[in-house]
């Protein structure tokens, strides 16, 4: 396999936390391959380091030592406008809490990143219109986010971190408090986008019902890896 098949690759990455009381290492020598067009599972205990993972490949966070890259770039290189870059184009990035502006609408979050990158108007709405669609929630597009159900939100967030056809899509515990209905949407969703534009996408979730979604699993303990496992691709 070439290793532009690759989409993210760590070698050797340390993240460290200093404090005056105490030094945590939340991640401690992480080296690992992923592919285009590979739905990933990371899970382990509370404090292992998963968020922080996360974090690193989004270029929110710098590691203390090691390389992380991304689609071809090297992120420890960059500055902050060149990860801002990246994080605009070729990283979508779905925190835990949805990362919606509560007051906006779906339309306006979803817009959001296509203002940022100085997309012309014909443009961005034509996008926006088109990702709305395709994740199901066209009809709530000028619903204010705040009247939003759980699952709706999800979609939503999910739609802006897509609208600029990322190369990854990062997800923090992304069916966290849904039942399964919502779940089972959220996750066929995902393999949907990983089937048409070949995305990698990067889930930390401690929710069993979604392994079988999953091409690969990794456990995560102290901020190491402790466990992989690479699966038959499902048809879940």
């Amino acid at each position: 396999m070439r290793e532009d098949d690759y989409v993210v690759i760590l070698r050797d990455v340390w993240k460290i936390y200093r404090s005056r009381e105490m030094v945590v290492e939340a991640l401690r020598g992480i080296s690992l391959d992923i592919r285009r067009g590979e739905i990933i599972l990371v899970h382990g205990p509370s404090g292992s380091g998963k968020t922080t993972l996360l974090k690193i490949i989004a270029g929110l966070e710098r590691p203390d030592k090691g390389s992380v890259i991304v689609d071809g770039y090297e992120l420890t290189m960059l500055d902050e406008e060149g990860l801002a870059l990246i994080r605009n184009t070729i990283v979508g990035y779905i925190p835990q809490d949805y990362g919606l502006i509560e007051e906006f609408s779906v339309w306006d979050n979803v817009e959001m990143p296509l203002l940022i990158a100085g997309t012309p108007r014909e443009k961005r709405e034509s996008a926006v219109k088109e990702i709305l669609e395709y994740v199901g929630i066209y009809g709530r597009a000028r619903a204010l986010v705040n009247k939003l159900s759980g699952g709706e939100r999800q979609r939503v967030a999910i739609a802006r971190a897509l609208v600029n056809t990322p190369s990854v899509l990062l997800a923090d515990e992304p069916t966290a408090n849904l039942d399964w209905e919502n779940t089972r949407i959220i996750m066929d969703l995902f393999k949907r986008i990983r089937e048409d534009f070949n995305t990698a996408i990067i889930m930390v979730s401690h929710d069993p019902r979604i392994i079988d979604y999953a091409d690969k699993l990794i456990f995560l303990h102290e901020g190491r890896i402790k466990e992989y496992a690479e699966k038959k691709r499902s048809s879940v």
